[in-house]
């Protein structure tokens, strides 16, 4: 779940764990409401929060076997299950360590760990990466793929990181100001809503004045406008420059690339990128709707409040 902040991703996840009520509808998670059956609801949810609930002066093991007990995990499996999780999740060199002294890396590690105890059916990760090192964050994907891949399990997770929605999820939901404005496959959001391609290009270096290479730029970027009439510049300086080309402009791929490949051997073309739209520019466009947090209305969260998705089926 994609959305600028205050467009309501975290307002979602605690109308399912019941911490805020719909103004509409009923939530039901595993087929229980989680109004009126809450322990059953709760029984297949986990929850990673985006601000861990770990205690400063409590230690890592204690953590866990305080949360797995309160999971139903049986008191002669708790070890092991402890044991397990801290070697996946590497672990291992924080023993002994209280909460407040462990990095913020290590403290998503061990609040993606609560989560998943008690083999919960549908887990929620609110920015479960936050913090993280891009090493670390790498692992974690991983570890959150292995968890759930080939299973009947499922994850909503809300992530400001298009890389890691394009890494992890299966669909993709982009939110602004309170309303869910699509969902779908990442590559299905693309080629629906991306404004087209991006064109990158660069000349070839050559030992002349920079009146001549400004020339020369210019003379590419005309064969560019005549390849695709409708392309907007969008940066050019030096030797490089770039271009947004839209979708109507590209009838055929093949008829592209051999142009372009035209432009580098008679256009003082050296190289050049063609690409689709990327998952962070389609939610930039959704983001221009969100309400804008500096135009001094202070009731956005009550506007966001009220409007709510009506229901919400897990």
């Amino acid at each position: 779940m994609l959305g600028p902040n205050g467009a309501g991703k975290t307002t979602n996840l605690n109308m399912v764990i019941a911490e805020v009520g719909p103004t509409k509808g009923k939530v039901h998670v595993g087929g229980h409401d989680v109004r009126s059956s809450m322990s059953e609801a709760f029984k297949v949810l986990g929850y990673c929060p985006q601000h861990d609930a770990l205690w400063d002066l409590v230690q890592r093991d204690d953590h866990l076997r305080a949360y797995a007990a309160i999971r139903g995990i049986p008191k002669k499996d708790i070890e092991n299950v402890i044991n397990y999780y801290i070697k996946e999740l590497k672990l291992e060199d924080h023993a002994g360590k209280m909460a407040k002294k462990l990095s913020g890396g290590t403290k998503r590690k061990l609040s993606y760990i609560i989560s998943m105890l008690g083999q919960p059916k549908v887990v929620l990760m609110d920015e479960p990466s936050t913090g993280m090192d891009p090493q670390s964050k790498r692992f974690l994907w991983d570890t959150i793929s292995s968890s759930f891949s080939g299973t009947e399990r499922g994850a909503i997770l809300t992530t400001h990181y298009m890389e890691e929605a394009d890494a992890l999820c299966t669909r993709v939901a982009i939110m602004a100001n309170g309303k869910l404005e699509c969902i779908g496959a990442t590559q299905h959001l693309k080629n629906k809503y991306s404004s087209g391609y991006l064109l990158e290009v660069k000349l070839k270096i050559e030992d002349i004045t920079d009146e001549e290479q400004a020339h020369r730029l210019e003379e590419l970027q005309n064969y560019v406008v005549s390849l695709f009439p409708n392309a907007v510049t969008l940066e050019k300086f030096g030797t490089y420059a770039q271009f947004k080309v839209p979708k109507e402009d590209v009838p055929s791929l093949a008829n592209v690339f051999a142009s372009l490949e035209e432009g580098k051997r008679h256009h003082g073309m050296e190289e050049y990128s063609f690409s689709q739209s990327t998952l962070e520019q389609v939610f930039i466009e959704f983001a221009k709707r969100q309400l804008d947090e500096h135009a001094g209305d202070h009731d956005d969260d009550d506007k966001i409040d009220k409007k709510r998705a009506s229901s919400l089926v897990i």
